[in-house]
């Protein structure tokens, strides 16, 4: 198979098989990984040797979402960070410093500390040698007795940290591009969204039968709702059956746009014969549940729903100004989102927190949800997001950490104030309480994984118009693996 396609030439593409100016050609990708149009050989997710380029080459030259700094409230305070063979400890070193170590001891290479927690100095757990927080050597137990080697010399190696909107990424190649230059263009897409204003209201971690892509491509896209959660077209959330061909011609459109890093998928209504303007783009105001009901009702239940069954992506003061809303009466003129946003913002602003006016070609540009490319997916909404992280589990390919973020907004009286919470990571999917929608999404895990393993599958087919997400993220990868 070979690869047909022209370079696009602008910063992003939409409705067709990404391909830009320095892309890697496909004749250096070796055939069985080599994509094709909107086609991924599954190689590159069952072989072992692909997994192992990846933990080498794509996971050590990249940016990775480590933590968020409300994880370090206070000086001293460290999170571990792992993928593959790797440890990196992320410390708070100073008030107003974060600096990430290798994790491992210049004496014997000990792990220095693991998972989270806070110290006055990195101490070895072995021979009990000692560093300063800003990595600086403080003490070498009987130095006298080892051959000479200066304090720059034994200091912690730094891994390269920079922050966005909250959030602490790490890279290990000291010759990477700035964040902001790496995120280009989310920080601008992003900033009527203010993640610095929100904390980890709960953090819950899958081990899931699936490579670490399959994870993610589950939620790079929403082509899959009308199979996987046929029950958010209903009045009744409890049915999940099958939906019916009249449903399916009702059902969400979603297509994405790539850009040369990252890409995103748009929600959007009902497909149409050819794509215009007016229904190409993402409008919060539209959300409704369908079936014979008081508009006010479907619009409040939709929101409602979301934030019952998922505990996420919507919050209590939504979920308030949305019961709200089923009972006031409904202007002339005014549709049920106009006046939901009225609620919801007179409620926001009436109980100390900060209100994001945030325009119609905003919520357009912002979509539903973005690849951040490797391995992050962060969904935008008014108040509350959820982000979604995965990471291969060690050096099998069938096997990964997938975790959940519920990000919230914060009261403007709580900015200063330290927030705590407990990541939770369990083994079975079923015994972390995900809610009807997140467990539709981890039951497919292990049936993509064995049909994948199929010898009469050979690799993803792709819609052009709603899954380019996926495809995009493959041929960033290829420029790190495969490049010079």
């Amino acid at each position: 198979m070979s690869v047909v396609l022209e370079p696009g030439k602008a910063g992003k593409l939409t409705g067709t098989t990404p391909w830009f100016t320095g892309d890697v050609p496909p004749e250096q990708v070796p055939e069985k990984y080599r994509l094709d149009r909107a086609f991924v050989p599954k190689a590159r997710y069952l072989d072992p040797e692909f997994l192992q380029l990846e933990l080498d080459k794509l996971f050590t030259r990249t940016w990775l979402m480590a933590c968020r700094l409300e994880e370090l409230a206070g000086v001293g305070s460290y999170v571990e960070y792992e993928i593959g063979a790797h440890s990196i400890l992320i410390v708070r070193e100073a008030k107003d410093s974060v600096q990430a170590y290798f994790n491992a001891c210049r004496h014997r290479g000990t792990r220095l500390a693991k998972d989270r927690g806070r110290v006055g100095s990195i101490i070895c757990p072995f021979h009990g040698w000692r560093w300063n927080l800003d990595g600086s050597i403080r003490l070498v137990l009987d130095r006298e007795e080892f051959a000479p080697r200066s304090d720059d010399d034994l200091g912690l190696v730094k891994v390269r940290t920079e922050t966005w909107a909250g959030f602490v990424f790490i890279n290990m190649d000291p010759n990477a591009v700035p964040l902001l230059e790496y995120l280009d263009p989310i920080p601008r897409i992003f900033e009527p969204f203010h993640y610095e204003n929100m904390r980890i209201r709960w953090q819950k971690g899958i081990i899931l039968p699936c490579n670490w892509k399959t994870a993610l491509d589950g939620f790079l896209e929403a082509y899959h709702v009308a199979g996987t959660h046929p029950q958010l077209f209903r009045l009744d959330k409890s049915n999940d059956n099958l939906l019916s061909m009249k449903e399916l011609e009702n059902r969400v459109w979603s297509p994405t746009t790539t850009y040369e890093r990252h890409a995103h998928y748009s929600s959007l209504g009902q497909k149409k014969s050819e794509t215009t303007e007016d229904n190409a783009t993402k409008d919060p105001l539209k959300r409704t549940t369908e079936g014979e009901i008081d508009p006010r009702e479907a619009f409040a239940m939709s929101v409602q729903y979301i934030y019952d069954d998922m505990g996420g992506l919507e919050n209590e003061r939504s979920w308030r100004a949305a019961e709200k809303l089923k009972t006031t009466e409904l202007p002339e003129g005014m549709t049920p989102g106009d006046l939901f946003m009225q609620i919801y913002q007179d409620l926001v602003i009436s109980e100390g927190y900060t209100w994001q006016d945030i325009s119609p070609q905003q919520w357009a540009e912002a979509g539903t949800a973005w690849n951040v490319f490797p391995n992050t997916i962060l969904l935008p909404n008014q108040g509350s997001s959820f982000m979604y992280r995965a990471r291969p589990n060690g050096s099998d390919p069938d096997s990964c950490l997938f975790e959940i973020f519920a990000l919230d907004q914060i009261a403007v009286a709580d900015y200063d104030k330290k927030h705590q919470h407990t990541p939770q990571i369990f083994e079975d999917y079923h015994d972390a309480e995900l809610g009807q929608v997140f467990n539709q999404d981890m039951a497919n895990a292990k049936e993509v994984t064995v049909g994948m393993h199929s010898p009469s599958f050979d690799g993803h087919r792709l819609s052009e118009a709603q899954e380019m997400t996926i495809y995009n993220h493959h041929r960033v990868a290829d420029r790190f693996i495969w490049a010079p």
